[in-house]
């Protein structure tokens, strides 16, 4: 429980503490055992696949956690668990599946298993303190060129669908990087001391990036083909308290994601880019890159985090003790990109959006998400 003695406590409980919605502990075993049901899935219909995953059990016969937290095998068991639920299962995703898993044989001979495998050559032994999981998330470390396939798959990947097509690169950080990092997830977990450390234990892998963007600040981001990492900008990282708002935010999507591991939110996700959309007031111009309706998944998206960021602003307004400014300064009042200050606003909205919209859409456990989310809120602006 926290320290504070005010009401916040009991919303921070709500959100970090729900069984289904916000209990990292039961949200992330969750999702790991579907990624270790889908291989098992996928061994019973190929022998090779089957004969590849054998090789990876540990003496209990269990796939070690390490391997299944892995971006790259999350993704690729992701997708052929996908087609094999349309029904096509071609033998192009079966080669997927068996390249991947001999990668992941090969990185597991050299390294061990202590960290997924396709990290442990590039982060070097250096992790971010998230304060929600142990052992902590890796540091990506490495240079632009990954010395194994593996480490190649995932600067590929990097490249791809993370960059797709825009100016930038991974860094290697330097030991200030490393100090920032642990420094705002500490203010998170100062201020929202239950919460900060629920969404900390979503972060798997951590990376420091230079994105050129023209026009516009990069400040993180994460990208589903990597699952579980966040890549900062080091703007993003140069605040104690700009970082502890970016890493809630991040880490809210990693949450969403693995909440929606163990349960359907939508009936029909594939059919959500030609459904209803929500229309977004506070953008006036629609663009390829920031279109001003969305999709009901990227309305629940940005729902998830706008819900949280209500608590986040009235800790900021309730929790800032002399201790805290002194360890990490004054949050700042004029940091543009920060979006904590529309959170009740627009929470409330895209909370009554989606369900307005998305009646025919949500599964009904989806339903009572989205309606838990907006009770929240309310709580949040109540106290």
């Amino acid at each position: 429980m926290s320290a504070y003695d005010d009401d916040l406590v009991t919303v921070e409980h709500l959100l970090a503490a729900h069984p289904e919605y916000g209990d990292a502990r039961v949200i992330t075993l969750k999702a790991t055992e579907f990624y270790r049901f889908a291989l098992d899935l996928l061994s019973e219909r190929s022998a090779k696949v089957a004969e590849l995953a054998d090789g990876l059990r540990d003496a209990t016969g269990e796939v070690p956690l390490p391997l299944v937290e892995d971006p790259l095998v999350r993704v690729t068991l992701d997708e052929a668990v996908s087609r094999l639920e349309q029904g096509f299962l071609d033998e192009s995703a079966w080669t997927e599946v068996v390249t991947m898993l001999h990668l992941v044989s090969d990185a597991v001979q050299e390294a061990g298993r202590a960290v997924p495998p396709s990290a442990w050559e590039a982060f070097r032994g250096l992790t971010v303190r998230t304060g929600g999981r142990d052992p902590d998330p890796w540091l990506w470390a490495g240079g632009p060129d990954g010395g194994t396939p593996l480490t190649r798959t995932f600067l590929a990947t990097f490249e791809r669908d993370f960059l797709r097509g825009i100016g930038g690169d991974l860094l290697r950080p330097t030991e200030r990087m490393r100090r920032q990092l642990d420094d705002g997830f500490a203010a998170l977990g100062a201020l929202l001391p239950e919460l900060g450390a629920s969404v900390g234990a979503h972060y798997v892998g951590v990376g420091v990036v230079d994105v050129r963007t023209e026009g516009e600040t990069f400040l993180a981001g994460n990208v589903g083909r990597i699952p579980s990492v966040v890549f900062f900008s080091e703007n993003r990282m140069a605040h104690p308290w700009r970082l502890a708002e970016t890493a809630l935010h991040e880490g809210l999507h990693l949450k969403l994601f693995d909440i929606q591991r163990s349960a359907s939110v939508f009936a029909e996700p594939d059919r959500l880019p030609d459904g209803p959309k929500v229309k977004v007031p506070w953008l006036k111009w629609a663009s390829m890159v920031a279109p001003n309706e969305w999709a009901l998944d990227r309305a629940l998206g940005a729902f998830h985090v706008y819900a949280h960021l209500v608590l986040f602003r009235r800790a900021l307004q309730t929790r800032m003790t002399p201790e805290l400014v002194a360890r990490f300064g004054e949050p700042e009042a004029d940091d543009p990109p920060s979006l904590y200050r529309f959170a009740p606003e627009r929470a409330r909205y895209l909370g009554e959006e989606i369900l307005a919209r998305g009646a025919g859409a949500l599964t009904d456990h989806g339903h009572d998400f989205v309606t838990w989310l907006l009770d929240a809120v309310k709580e949040s602006a109540r106290v």
